[in-house]
């Protein structure tokens, strides 16, 4: 699938179980927006890839080392391992930056940051580049939202029982919707990966979709933004606003 539906399937994923957490308002669009850069976060595994040219020569190179280290395109990153992997890494740059606690004004342990908010950054930036946003300066509106991010601690609000962070979770969301996407297509993915090559799909052969065709133009995408368009007039109270409307017109 292409980075834009990607993008969409990641938005879409965190909007729809949006009620199962504490996040509204403000979070809900930032945690959305995170997700939708988490949805082509496996593509890290293709220096060619959108999220991999987003900060230049310093992500296409790590892209190299992801793409060495994965086994190639649609690989290690797109299996239940890699999505593991990146959501346990996630996790921990989020307790790391929950230690860099505020005291008098001033940041302790500041340097706790650092991993979250290059995470941050490179996931906004990529995602306002998928779906087209700030044109030339969708790395800086990036930058910027996960520096604002960073000091307000949204990331931070605690999501689970369990104290996971909506960073991770929006890891975890946006990586499986990325998957699920790929696995509508011909080529499947590798979910077992390296235990086993074999690549699932979603759909039987013969109705499997091809990247950026007829299928995928005008029937997927409009699927994807219809389903986000949804959930966020859900998110926002619309069912609640129907029922008032209803009830007050009787």
């Amino acid at each position: 699938m292409l980075g834009h539906d990607h993008a969409l399937s990641g938005a879409l994923a965190f909007a729809a179980v949006a009620p199962l957490l504490p996040v509204t308002g403000t979070h809900l669009a930032v945690a959305a927006a995170l997700t939708a850069g988490t949805g082509i976060l496996p593509d890290l595994d293709e220096p060619g890839s959108t999220i991999a040219r987003t900060f230049g020569f310093l992500t296409g190179a790590f892209a190299w080392i992801v793409h060495t280290l994965s086994g190639g395109h649609r690989k290690g990153t797109h299996s239940l391992l890699g999505v593991a992997i990146m959501t346990v890494a996630a996790y921990f740059a989020g307790q790391w930056q929950d230690s860099a606690h505020v005291t008098s004004g001033h940041i302790q342990l500041w340097w706790h940051l650092v991993p979250a908010g290059l995470l941050l950054a490179l996931l906004f930036s990529a995602g306002f580049r998928a779906l087209y946003i700030g044109g030339h300066h969708a790395d800086l509106f990036g930058i910027g939202l996960a520096a604002l991010v960073i000091w307000q601690g949204w990331d931070l609000e605690k999501v689970t029982p369990w104290h996971v962070s909506v960073l991770a979770v929006c890891v975890c969301l946006g990586m499986l919707a990325h998957i699920a996407g790929d696995m509508l297509t011909h080529d499947g993915c590798p979910l077992l990966y390296p235990l086993t090559r074999y690549d699932f799909g979603l759909l039987p052969e013969p109705i499997r979709i091809t990247t950026n065709k007829l299928a995928e133009r005008w029937v997927i995408s409009p699927l994807l933004l219809a389903g986000l368009a949804y959930f966020v007039w859900r998110d926002l109270g619309g069912h609640a606003l129907t029922a008032t409307q209803h009830l007050a017109g009787r």
